[in-house]
């Protein structure tokens, strides 16, 4: 892991100098400095906009009971595309639109989905689960048809699946 942040902290920047340095050869110094921070400027306000939009989603969801997971994740690609488009340059700042934008972003969160997914049903996800004493630091990962840890005296049982299914409640109609 630290060689790929290694990797991604040195490589990225020198891909954004020579993509800048192109442009500027292309269309001049002033026009590259102001295009970098017209996108700059314009992410913000799009981050900006779509945060707030998310923020109200997560509160209407949780003010009717349910859990906002997939406005979290929404939530998270705005905050890292902000992000992008405050670096300078081009390569991030189209990573950055992507992220920030409601229709590219919802590939991308499918994509996400997908493979959160397919770590669960691997079983390459880490379990942490509750005992008498408060949370645990027990860390187990859960192989496919495996039960989860637990026994009679932490209170979870010998849970071999769970599944759930969204209802709608009565009082909404």
């Amino acid at each position: 892991m630290l060689g790929k942040l290694i990797l991604l902290f040195t490589v990225v920047p020198i891909v954004e100098l020579y993509i800048l340095i192109q442009i500027g050869n292309e269309i001049g110094v002033f026009n590259t400095i102001m295009l970098v921070f017209i996108t700059g400027v314009v992410g913000a306000v799009l981050a900006k906009s779509e945060g707030r939009q998310i923020i109200g989603n997560i509160k209407q969801d949780m003010a009717m009971g349910k859990m906002p997971g997939d406005e979290l994740i929404n939530g998270l690609c705005v905050l890292v595309g902000g992000a992008m488009l405050l670096t300078p340059g081009i390569f991030t700042d189209v990573f950055g639109f992507v992220l920030v934008i409601p229709f590219t972003r919802m590939f991308l969160i499918k994509s996400i989905k997908r493979k959160i997914k397919s770590m669960i049903t691997e079983g390459t996800v880490n379990v942490y689960y509750k005992d008498q004493g408060g949370f645990a630091n027990k860390k187990t990962s859960r192989s496919p048809g495996s039960s989860f840890p637990g026994n009679s005296e932490n209170g979870f049982g010998d849970v071999k699946d769970v599944d759930y299914e969204e209802v709608e409640n009565s009082e909404d109609k």
